[in-house]
């Protein structure tokens, strides 16, 4: 056998996979799935069998336009697969759903679309994001996300949240694969436009002792890998953080640094995500014990990221349900240096081997049951 029908093979089988599970999952992290992208695969195979196949979901909500489907199965090898579950009322935990990672009560609100690529049923999740509910599952499940609303990704809709701040939610995509996200970006998104590389990019980081996050670690240590690697080609500034877990604190904090103080680039280190406490308003609003837990959730910037319009990319760290949070003021040119710089960041850390096997390479193994 060659190396190409070794890859038809393979990659109907991958399909072949996703659909059981997904028919498993329904009514579950599932809520519709298009039982088409089985002849979809076969048309492209016969047309480009070296192809790799790659399915996505997206989330339950009005928010986001058939239109979007439409331009990602435009791109060869893209098949739109399910339609995700979303938290109940965008509540910022999933009390239906687990994490498939943790074991713990899955992140919302764009919950169905991480569980979907852990469990194989997609590569490719797209989701909304109003107050984290797409950097925050997608770094509790050790995943890449791009949230694009400082890029002009959005919903229509003006909405409230629990703590009264209006916004529009921004749109966003989800993968186990930074050059899937980046890939699907580009379909989504009209980025006609050069970065100006003779400008000297303003990077913020957190003085130290002024974020302890909740495993004890501090957020300025938990950055010098990071800074390291960048500091060469940016100019780092720092500020002290303390406080901005509170999100009126943050947005007027942020928004001054953009404004005001030409800072182009906001990096933080979240996490770990809803493990140590739940990242969640509803619990937030139950005293001095609600509290505590919201405040251990590990959710910082994250949470406001949309809220001023920023373009956001998140990273996944070594450390379970850690990431690093790359926030850059509304604009093209701008969005497209975070993503560069994702690039860049990404490199410096390894996911668990055991962590690919079993949630995003599972497709491979083979299965031979008694029954």
């Amino acid at each position: 056998m060659d190396e190409t029908q070794k890859n038809i093979l393979l990659q109907m089988n991958k399909i072949s996979k996703a659909m059981l599970k997904a028919k498993e999952e329904l009514n579950k992290s599932v809520v519709y799935q298009r039982k088409g992208v089985l002849d979809q695969a076969v048309i492209t195979l016969e047309k480009n069998p070296n192809s790799n196949l790659t399915l996505f979901g997206i989330k339950n909500t009005g928010e986001i336009g058939i239109e979007m489907a439409t331009k990602l199965e435009n791109e060869v090898g893209y098949f739109f697969h399910t339609i995700d579950k979303m938290s109940e009322r965008g509540r910022a935990i999933d009390i239906d759903l687990i994490n498939p990672l943790t074991g713990r009560v899955m992140t919302g609100s764009s919950s169905g679309g991480c569980v979907n690529i852990l469990k194989g049923i997609n590569d490719l999740a797209i989701g909304t994001d109003g107050g984290g509910s797409v950097l925050a599952p997608a770094i509790s499940t050790s995943l890449f996300s791009i949230m694009a609303k400082g890029m002009g990704l959005k919903g229509n809709s003006i909405k409230s949240s629990t703590d009264n701040i209006k916004f529009t939610p921004g749109i966003g995509v989800i993968s186990h694969n930074y050059n899937m996200c980046k890939k699907a970006l580009n379909a989504l998104v009209d980025k006609n436009h050069n970065i100006n590389s003779n400008r000297k990019i303003r990077v913020l980081v957190p003085k130290k002792n002024s974020i302890i996050l909740p495993n004890g670690n501090d957020m300025r240590e938990d950055l010098e890998g990071v800074i390291n690697l960048i500091k060469e080609y940016v100019e780092i500034v720092e500020k002290d953080f303390t406080g901005l877990e509170d999100r009126h604190s943050s947005i007027s904090f942020c928004n001054k640094m953009f404004d005001e103080e030409d800072i182009d680039i906001i990096l933080s280190v979240e996490g770990p995500i809803d493990l140590y406490g739940l990242g969640d308003s509803v619990l937030g609003t139950w005293g001095e014990v609600g509290s505590k837990i919201q405040n251990d959730s590990g959710k910082y910037l994250l949470k406001i990221a949309n809220m001023i319009n920023a373009t956001a990319v998140s990273i996944p760290t070594s450390e379970l349900g850690m990431g690093v949070l790359i926030m850059a003021k509304e604009g093209l040119e701008n969005g497209e240096i975070a993503i560069e710089l994702g690039d860049k960041i990404r490199r410096l850390y390894d996911r668990p081997e055991l962590y690919n096997r079993y949630f995003i390479e599972d497709y491979k193994s083979k299965s031979l049951d008694f029954i």
